[in-house]
């Protein structure tokens, strides 16, 4: 009861306040002063949505609890995260979890800092109905890699670029569409940006060095992204349609390793119907946490993600803590992923 009239008391107080910067620092100070003890502080982050069931599984929540952080997730594309600061139009939230292109830049926007020990490390892959890998296994296009697959790019580019229908090169899949795989917009999604640069530097054998080698190798990436139409701004989003459709219409989809092994531990039975194919090589990509400047306890977050056992636990029931692939692209720069994702966009 004396609570509810102590902060009836600050409602009013913070009214006639009002936005004098000296007041309303004394006024926080009061309302961290009435808070019941041990209430956890509310924590917003704005992360790539490949990352929403790890952060969202009940035993990250509980952990990060118990170091009393209550969170919020929300989700964005990464590379439209990037955009976004460029434009001044990001949002503002405590903590900020994009793919690795662009932090630096992001990092600078919120004045912020970041823990080069509190990231995640995940893979570009496709993932591909069971029965649909296992036919461009017998066909040559993938091989067998201990439980999984393995492409090469230029592979894979030829593929689906040929213009040959899906009933011509699987038995168990008689559509009469043609061969493609389903991604995320490269304009504003950084996994499906990092897959149209894989499939650039096989095209090109690597000279993307200059716009017109960029441009050069965007006219032949663009039939794989220009079937599509509109397609999700997000790998999560494009990932979970792709896994409900049951992978009708196109049986293949471009995404994390981690999104992969994240369906194995949320739906085991389901996981089944699909195969994962590593590219080979892929591009590795590190998944950074960065503080915005006024993000409360930052260090003890921090701390949680990189040390917390449990949290530590679960990251690798999600596939984000396996090493990168043996072969393996660097991660472009910022300005060759989002020049390589306009011109796309210009031929489209």
């Amino acid at each position: 009861m004396l609570i509810g009239i102590l902060l009836l008391f600050i409602a009013i107080a913070a009214i006639v306040i009002g936005r004098d910067g000296e007041n309303k620092q004394k006024l926080g100070a009061l309302v961290d002063s009435v808070k019941p003890a041990g209430e956890p502080v509310e924590v917003s982050l704005l992360v790539g949505s490949e990352k929403r069931d790890f952060l969202g599984d009940a035993r990250v929540i509980e952990a990060f609890r118990g170091a009393g952080f209550a969170i919020s997730v929300h989700t964005m594309g990464s590379l439209e995260m990037a955009e976004r600061v460029r434009d001044g139009s990001l949002p503002v939230h405590d903590f900020y979890f994009p793919a690795s292109s662009g932090n630096e830049e992001l990092r600078d926007f919120v004045g912020g800092s970041v823990s080069r020990q509190a990231y995640l490390r995940s893979n570009i892959a496709i993932v591909a109905r069971r029965d649909v890998a296992e036919d461009l296994l017998a066909q040559g296009y993938v091989e067998r890699a201990e439980q999984n697959f393995q492409a090469e790019p230029a592979t894979l580019l030829q593929l689906f670029t040929s213009g040959q229908r899906w009933r011509e090169v699987t038995q168990s899949y008689q559509s009469p569409l043609a061969v493609g795989v389903q991604t995320s917009d490269p304009t504003r999604s950084f996994s499906s940006s990092q897959f149209a640069y894989l499939m650039a530097h096989a095209v090109s054998n690597g000279n993307l060095d200059t716009p017109a080698a960029i441009s050069e190798a965007a006219v032949d990436v663009k039939p794989i992204f220009q079937s599509q139409g509109l397609t999700e701004g997000s790998s999560g989003d494009s990932f979970n349609q792709f896994i409900a459709s049951n992978g009708q219409g196109i049986p293949m989809a471009v995404a994390y390793d981690s999104q992969y092994f994240a369906l194995a531990i949320r739906q085991p039975e389901r996981a089944q119907e699909f195969a994962l194919i590593n590219l080979a090589p892929t591009v590795n990509i590190e998944h950074e946490l960065i503080a915005h400047k006024s993000a409360p306890q930052a260090a003890e977050f921090f701390q949680v993600l990189k040390d917390n056992q449990q949290v530590q636990q679960v990251l690798a029931e999600y596939g984000f803590a396996a090493p990168p692939l043996q072969s393996v692209v660097p991660a472009p720069q910022l300005e060759k992923t989002t020049a390589l994702a306009e011109e796309l966009e210009r031929l489209m």
